[in-house]
């Protein structure tokens, strides 16, 4: 009997380790990206969007335009879908993606992505950062919330336990919120423009 129970035990431990939300990471460095000129007007030569590789058969797009960059998602494939083209907005962003998900048996499945946006300070030296997080599902993207890094010491980890929320954000209905010490960065992702 207690043999069984300890099998039982083990059985159900190991379908929860199955199930946990994990991390994995993608790239969007110009290296591992593709680059394609968009605008048909005059002076629209040098606007390009770049595509980097998602997980989960997304796309990331980076669109720079002037003084922003813009965060979006593609879905390449049938049945096809519509890009979400600026989830979020910042002066820059940092290099990779960090995807939350669960590893199936076809894969990886993300739900959420978080990118590192960037700001320029005027009145402070260096950069302001905020982790962007966002819900991702085919054919929809949308921000859940924003965590200041300088703020908050444990800002990976706050924005870790916010993009596990994502599979029950309602991109139609739920508001984007800030995680941890609000600063004036994180209400600028938060609200979607340059601080």
């Amino acid at each position: 009997m207690r043999t069984v129970a300890v099998c039982l035990l083990l059985a159900c431990a190991a379908i929860g380790a199955a199930a946990a939300a994990e991390s994995r990471y993608t790239s969007i460095e110009n290296k591992h990206c593709r680059f394609d000129p968009i605008g048909n007007e005059p002076g629209d030569a040098e606007d390009q969007l770049k595509t980097c590789p998602g997980l989960g058969g997304t796309q990331v797009l980076v669109n720079p335009s002037h003084t922003r960059l813009h965060i979006g998602f593609a879905w390449p494939g049938r049945p096809k879908v519509a890009p979400a083209m600026a989830v979020v907005t910042g002066w820059s962003a940092g290099f990779k993606v960090e995807w939350r998900g669960l590893a199936t048996r076809k894969g990886f499945a993300p739900y959420a992505a978080t990118v590192r946006m960037r700001f320029k300070n005027d009145d402070k030296p260096g950069e302001e950062q905020v982790l962007a997080v966002m819900r991702v599902k085919r054919g929809e993207a949308c921000l859940v919330g924003a965590v200041d890094i300088r703020a908050n010491r444990d800002a990976y980890a706050l924005a870790r336990t916010l993009a596990d929320t994502a599979p029950q954000f309602d991109c139609a209905k739920d508001k984007p919120r800030i995680v941890g010490t609000e600063t004036e960065s994180a209400k600028a992702v938060v609200a979607n423009e340059k601080p």
